[in-house]
């Protein structure tokens, strides 16, 4: 009964399952990759919240046998996703770790990287666009920032709606702190257990919801693609790519000019 209760979550781990054993022997890279490589290739980034398996080498985003090096930056050194940085993800590529909110980075030289990455981590931000503008800072001039997010139509958030960039702006424009729990009824009411069985009971998700200062784990805002190009717009930044992968990925590029 539990299997047919959750039956979703289970297709949808199988096909995701599928569809990277397929990318993998195919070769498939996202739409646009080649336009984003000149960015990555030979270049010196900084992910946030990382590693992430997708820009593993044969994967949809190649990068980190593509890049000459790649930092690692995360809010803690103990986080849910990431229990301890795992050399064998990033490979060679990886070379120095900090420990800084994605929203302060002030211990960060400015044009410090060639480009910034940030796999499901900006949907994690209670003010995104504060986040985005600093990752802007990092990059030099002609540097660009790559943004995956999850699209809502195959996650937890299938039941909520889209962030609309008013909000987003309203929350930058309010300085709006990472210990903002605005969206906290909407995610309890609207949260679709049937995708997230880690979420645990309901007492449970709620506990860790309101420990979020601690875990980041509230996804505050639903982003569509519309809203991630116009964030990079109103952070001054020239779209390079955009594009939706299977089986929830938004993934976008901006360019600093």
């Amino acid at each position: 009964m539990r299997l047919l209760t959750h039956y979703p979550y289970y297709a949808q781990m199988g096909l995701t399952l599928a569809v990277r054993a397929f990318n993998l022997v195919t070769g498939k890279r996202c739409a646009g990759y080649e336009r984003m490589l000149p960015f990555i290739e030979g270049k010196i980034g900084l992910e946030m919240g990382g590693p992430s398996s997708i820009f593993k080498a044969n994967h949809l985003i190649p990068v980190y046998d593509r890049a000459k090096a790649v930092d690692s930056s995360n809010f803690s050194d103990k986080t849910v996703w990431t229990k301890e940085r795992e050399r064998e993800v990033f490979g060679s590529s990886l070379r120095d770790t900090f420990v800084c909110d994605a929203t302060d980075m002030s211990s960060l030289k400015d044009e410090s990287y060639d480009f910034v990455l940030a796999c499901h981590v900006m949907e994690h931000i209670a003010n995104p666009l504060k986040a985005l503008n600093q990752w802007k800072r990092l990059v030099k001039p002609g540097g660009a920032v790559l943004i995956i997010l999850p699209h809502k139509s195959r996650t937890f958030d299938i039941r909520r709606p889209f962030t609309t960039m008013q909000h987003l702006v309203d929350d930058f424009e309010k300085q709006a702190p990472e210990t903002d729990l605005t969206h906290l009824e909407e995610v309890l009411q609207l949260h679709d257990w049937r995708r997230d069985l880690a979420a645990g009971s309901a007492e449970q998700f709620r506990a860790r919801c309101m420990e979020n200062i601690n875990n980041r784990c509230i996804h505050h805002h639903v982003f569509s693609p519309e809203v991630l190009a116009q964030c990079f717009q109103f952070c001054g930044m020239e779209l390079v790519n955009l594009t939706v992968e299977y089986p929830c990925h938004i993934i976008g590029m901006g360019k600093r000019s």
